[in-house]
Parts: C-alpha cells; structure tokens; sequence
C-alpha cells in the first residue's frame, strides 16, 4: 500500500509519543505497588495482596539449571493468606519485621504456587535469615520498561545496520514493502493437514522479504502456519528467531517444533518455561554440555548443602556452607 499523507506517524513523532507514556505507565506501576509504603504499614500491605508475612523456610533445593528453588510456608502451616502473586511475578525477601522499605535478603521469581506455600527461583541463597521469620513483597517489574525505553532510544539514533535497518522504514511507511521475485509456490509442506488458505499464507510469507501479517480469528490455525513458516525458513538455511507476546505463545511454538528435531534454543528465564520444553532452554542445553556428569555430582553436593543449610543454626556455620555453596554453584555454570 501507498504511503498516504497524514497514515503514519513518523519515528520521530512516534518516539517522542512513546516516551513520555511509557514512563507515566511505569511509574503509575510503581505507585501502585509502594502504595502503602509511605505508612510502612506492613500488615495494610498484606490485606492488599503485595505482600505475605509471617513465612517459613521448609525446602530448599537446587533445580532449574543449577538455580535455587526455596518453598515457604506459613508459620503456622496455615493456608497462606488471600494474596496478588503469581507464577513468574518478580518478588524480593525480606525479615519478617524489617521495614517496607528496608533492604531485601535476596531477589526471585515465583515458580510454584499452592495453597499453602510458595515456592521462589533464586540465582543464590540468602546468606542469612533462612531460619527466621520471613515475608515476601511482590515487586514492580522494571525490565520490560527499560527495554522499552532502550528500543526508543535505539529507534532515535537511527538503525544503520542489522535486520531492522530494512525494517524500520517499512514500518513507519517510508518504504513499501519488498516481495521476492523468485518462485515460492511449490514448496513442500512439512505438515500434510495444511488447508488453502494456510498454505497461501505460507507462500506469501515465503514471498516477503520485509514484513508479512497473517491474521485471523482465535482457532484458526495461524500458530500451526507459523510453525510451518519457521521450518520452511530453517529448510531455507535461515536462523529465525521467533518472538511473542507472552511466554506461552513462544513455548507453544517450541512444543510443536521439537518433533520435527530442528536445532533450537528457548532463550528465558527457566522458572518462566512451561515443563515440557525445558530441555530445549538455553540453560538445559549447556548442562548437557561435555561436563554434564562432573555437573550433576556437583548439584547432588550442592543438594546435600542446602539440607544442612536449612537446619544450621550457628550463624559461622551458616556462611561456612553458603560460601562453598557460593564456590560449587560457579564450578557448575563452568560445566
């Protein structure tokens, strides 16, 4: 389509758009979630979900591509309580009766939830105050607005090289789009189920050097096409890197390309993974490296570890095994 006056906002005015609302959205997040810290007011922040007192220690493991998987539970081994966490949210633990604001043991990512506990991915073990009274505060994520703003800013300076140098003028309508010349119609499908219309789509994919929409209502078959997409792509000899808005789209897009044995890696967080495709995540992979058996004989002493860790009492002795643990974890990401 022609580029018709007035149709596209130019980068210029997109960044300069962009900026200002993506830092109000940021701090509105904020807001919300230090909403009562202003009254340090620790039980008001429970009744709002942001936060779980009174918590336990019961578990603690090393899984997860060598990363460290603490369960808490009620001190009372009650239900927890009525809270806003959920699966992959960002959250910080702290002493039970620190400040709203006082510095956290440790940073993590939620992995399991369940009535009554809470299961947290951290990259290391807190050093102390696994054997007292906890709480977790769910946190703001700040990652997803700093990469935003670091694309705008990326977008400013101008994209002089890589795939987006292309792109980016087709997207703000300065170009129009390219298709190839050659011949794409008799490729071979890898799926034999593909109807009409999913195999048009597929050729004028194929056909499109820029950019290509394929849309369409839910159940209508647009992940299978974009499977078929990728595998046609890596036919070609492409590398493709396939991206989506949340992380059970690019998941189910590796669920359906691991069957066809292609080369592929699921770059994420592993406590963000859906099970069935851990072995494909990036942290698997280097586990299964030439060192894999030295690695696994260093997670069963760090296993070993983290069991006395959680009944130590004497506060040396604590920190003796957190530095070996420190030590052993390091010598297994070498693996």
């Amino acid at each position: 389509m022609a580029k018709k006056q007035g149709s596209a906002m130019s980068l210029e005015a997109f960044v300069s758009t962009m900026a200002p609302l993506i830092d109000m959205e940021k701090e509105a997040e904020i807001s919300m979630s230090l909403s009562t810290g202003a009254s340090r007011n620790i039980e008001t922040a429970q009744k709002k979900g942001t936060t779980i007192l009174n918590l336990k220690c019961v578990d603690v493991q090393t899984g997860l591509m060598g990363k460290s998987l603490v369960e808490f539970q009620s001190n009372k081994g009650d239900v927890l309580p009525a809270h806003k966490f959920g699966n992959h949210d960002v959250v910080v633990l702290k002493l039970n009766k620190s400040d709203l604001g006082s510095s956290p043991l440790a940073q993590g990512v939620v992995y399991r939830l369940k009535d009554s506990s809470i299961t947290v991915v951290f990259d290391e073990i807190p050093e102390e105050g696994l054997n007292t009274s906890l709480r977790l505060e769910k946190l703001a994520n700040e990652v997803t607005y700093r990469r935003m703003k670091d694309t705008l800013v990326q977008l400013s300076k101008g994209v002089l090289r890589g795939p987006a140098s292309d792109l980016v003028p087709v997207l703000f309508g300065e170009r129009q789009p390219s298709v190839s010349k050659k011949d794409v119609k008799s490729f071979t499908p890898f799926n034999k189920n593909l109807d009409q219309s999913q195999k048009d789509a597929i050729t004028k994919a194929l056909s499109s050097k820029d950019v290509f929409l394929l849309h369409g209502p839910p159940g209508t078959g647009k992940t299978t096409t974009v499977v078929e997409i990728v595998l046609q792509e890596v036919k070609r000899g492409s590398k493709i890197l396939a991206c989506a808005a949340s992380n059970i789209a690019v998941d189910n897009i590796v669920e359906r390309l691991v069957p066809h044995k292609v080369k592929l890696v699921r770059v994420g967080h592993p406590a963000r993974l859906l099970p069935q495709v851990l072995d494909s995540a990036l942290d698997a992979q280097v586990l299964k490296g030439d060192n894999s058996g030295l690695a696994n004989d260093i997670r069963k002493e760090m296993k070993a570890l983290n069991g006395k860790l959680l009944k130590a009492k004497d506060k040396n002795t604590r920190r003796e095994i957190q530095k070996e643990l420190r030590t052993l974890g390091k010598e297994e990401r070498k693996r």
